[in-house]
């Protein structure tokens, strides 16, 4: 991701850091490579616009991880005071509070480091974690003012960054030993897997110690004294006499003014203290003629200089941990959060379901579990085709693929109408998920249609196509993609709902069998001899395919032996349950062709109305998953809509199951 987009996402107030390309320039290259980048978290409904952030779960394990981490800091500063009063500190409380918080914090580097497949884990972890510490290790003068006023301001701002050294030297040491093991374990290297932005933390003393600074640095006067060992006046001072200065000349002498915008390629801002957030200019006054060096010396202008790099390296970190975004479950409306964190209002809102929050002390910390609608579609006999057209010629082999390519693309629109993402292409077919089965009926019956249109277009591969639906299970697998310039992580589906789909669109056992003598017979084997061994299996059931169905453009049906024959749109019963969101009646008619029973219902994706016709199958065997209800679906475009007979009263799925019982009736 660029910079300017991630600036662009990122909350302020900026008082230091510019959207400038040759300021952002300056600041380190690892930061590119460490920050982590925002995604979208929609709120319930998903039209509106989404929140840009990182979905952090609060639940009780988050909150014994910033309790352990106050009674750690605690106790450091509680020894700290011990030394300066020179009284005795309860060492075990002190080592017990160590414990406890270096036991969490094993547990979340490890699941972290070792969950992470280039997602970024490691780094959003220590943008949200320091937040916490920032808070608790500013306010440590302020609580020794309590206790002493006179020994706070002599030890104060001191004390503050001792006990912040000991817990960063400390806190390093375990994160090396802990990704060291996840290092071995995995077989990677491990200066890889140590968290970049940690490293980059430790380098500016003020990501850990500080949640704001204005832009009159009133906030570092305890690091200008504690850690500087410089008076705060000093620089504030100086850059007063800079900005005076400045501002006078520019009114007296253009050449200052012409020479400025040329550098800066831009016109002067009215407020010429901000010029001198602008990096390496103070040093380039410094060298004009008549700067008053005297109050400005050499050394303020590099002290300067140095803290203004650290400054917008603050805001940049501090920007992004502004867009952490806490969500805890709620007992009737799922996941919320507050509009505060993007907002002015502070009422809760509910997020989408989909929404998957991170949880550092789980192992996983995104469960990697998902339940999502499927559809995935294949084109028959594709492999036979492909091999006739490899006999025809490289003009009709080049044809052929241009035209599958077409094909392609006019589905990827479709897909992309209705919202759905496309998870795996499969030559002759792809597997596209969504989150609401209207979307993915919707696409199936236009699918259906274009294919029918590119064959009246000479489309070669004219053999049927197999659409299936089905609502289920499935695991992200996180594949290598994502890098430092922001590409994005591709994820894998795997799981039972693939398998399903799979079935579902070749689960045909004895045409499985007739495509194996036909194999064995191209291959030279005598045809008698291919028939006398598969005699005995094909024996069993002597006719299996139903004419009556497969007299049809798209069928569907389920043969004598319980194989599922799918030529047309099959889905399975969860998802046909998954159309009701609400269990309330709706308009459904009862149209009879023949033996077949269908239900016909209209149903809303989106800004579009469906009408389509279902019809229960039954129970069809499938290896590997046993048996799974199924259910035809099947396109009404061309059927009048006041075919049938209306059922009144009755919700989908309560016509669907009085439509299986009237049908054995008959």
């Amino acid at each position: 991701m660029p910079w300017e987009q991630l600036l662009r996402q990122l909350r302020g107030p900026f008082s230091f850091l510019s959207s400038d390309p040759d300021e952002l320039d300056k600041l380190p290259a690892a930061y590119g490579r460490a920050l982590p980048r925002p995604q979208r978290i929609f709120l319930d409904r998903e039209e509106t616009t989404p929140i840009i952030g990182f979905p952090i779960l609060q639940n009780e394990s988050e909150q014994l991880l910033r309790t352990a981490l106050e009674a750690y800091l605690d106790a450091e500063e509680e020894l700290e005071w011990a030394r300066i009063t020179r009284r005795p500190n309860d060492s075990r409380g002190y080592q017990l509070a160590w414990e406890e918080y270096s036991r969490l914090l094993s547990t979340a580097t490890e699941n972290v480091t070792s969950s992470s497949f280039g997602r970024g884990y490691p780094s959003i972890f220590w943008l949200y974690h320091s937040i916490a510490v920032s808070r608790q290790l500013k306010e440590v003068p302020r609580r020794l003012v309590r206790r002493s006023s006179d020994l706070a301001r002599l030890h104060g701002d001191a004390v503050k960054y001792r006990i912040y050294q000991r817990y960063l030297d400390r806190v390093v040491r375990l994160t090396y030993d802990v990704v060291q093991e996840v290092a071995r374990q995995a077989q990677d290297r491990e200066e890889e897997l140590f968290p970049q932005l940690l490293q980059l933390m430790r380098d500016n003393v003020l990501i850990l110690s500080e949640d704001h600074i204005g832009p009159d640095l009133a906030e570092l006067g305890s690091y200008f004294r504690g850690y500087l060992r410089v008076e705060p006046e000093r620089v504030r001072n100086a850059v007063d006499v800079a900005a005076h200065w400045l501002d006078a000349r520019l009114d007296t002498e253009p050449a200052l003014g012409s020479a400025l915008r040329l550098l800066l390629g831009s016109e002067l801002p009215d407020d010429p203290r901000t010029l001198l957030t602008r990096s390496e200019l103070l040093r380039f006054l410094s060298s004009w003629r008549g700067f008053p060096a005297a109050e400005v010396p050499p050394e303020d202008v590099d002290l300067w200089e140095q803290l203004l790099i650290r400054l917008k390296e603050f805001e940049l970190l501090a920007g992004l941990r502004r867009l952490a975004v806490p969500v805890r479950p709620h007992p009737t409306r799922g996941l919320v959060c507050r509009g505060a964190f993007w907002s002015l209002t502070v009422r809760e809102v509910a997020v989408s379901d989909a929404t998957r929050p991170l949880d550092f002390l789980r192992p996983w910390v995104v469960d990697p579990k998902v339940s999502r609608f499927g559809l995935i579609y294949d084109i028959s006999d594709f492999s036979a085709v492909l091999s006739v057209l490899g006999r025809s010629g490289v003009a009709s082999q080049d044809s052929s693929f241009r035209q599958i390519f077409r094909f392609q693309r006019r589905v990827n629109r479709l897909a992309r109408r209705q919202r759905l993402r496309l998870e795996k292409y499969l030559g002759d077919g792809a597997l596209y998920s969504g989150r609401h089965p209207a979307r993915l009926i919707t696409v199936a019956l236009e699918l259906q249609r274009t294919y029918q249109q590119a064959i009246d277009e000479g489309f070669p591969f004219d053999r049927g196509m197999r659409i299936a639906l089905n609502y289920g299970t499935y695991r992200l697998l996180p594949i290598e993609g994502g890098d430092s310039s922001g590409g994005q992580l591709r994820y894998e589906f795997f799981g039972q709902g693939i398998v399903e789909l799979s079935r579902l669109v070749t689960g045909k056992t004895m045409r499985d069998i007739d495509e194996t003598k036909t194999l064995l017979i191209s291959l030279g084997y005598p045809a008698i001899e291919v028939d006398q061994f598969f005699a005995p299996v094909t024996s069993q059931n002597v006719d299996l395919i139903n004419k009556a169905e497969e007299n049809r453009p798209f069928y569907a049906y389920i043969n004598s032996s319980g194989a599922l024959i799918n030529e047309g749109i099959v889905a399975t019963e969860k998802f046909v349950r998954h159309l009701e969101e609400r269990e309330q009646p709706v308009p459904v008619r009862r149209v009879r062709e023949g033996r077949r029973t269908y239900v016909v219902s209209e149903i809303e994706a989106g800004d579009e109305t469906v009408r389509v016709a279902l019809r229960r199958l039954g129970k069809a065997s499938f290896k590997g998953i046993g048996k799974l209800v199924v259910y035809e679906v099947v396109d009404t475009h061309d059927w009048a809509e006041d075919r049938g007979e209306p059922l009144d009263g009755l919700t989908l799925t309560a016509a669907l199951d009085e439509a299986v019982a009237s049908s054995r009736t008959a």
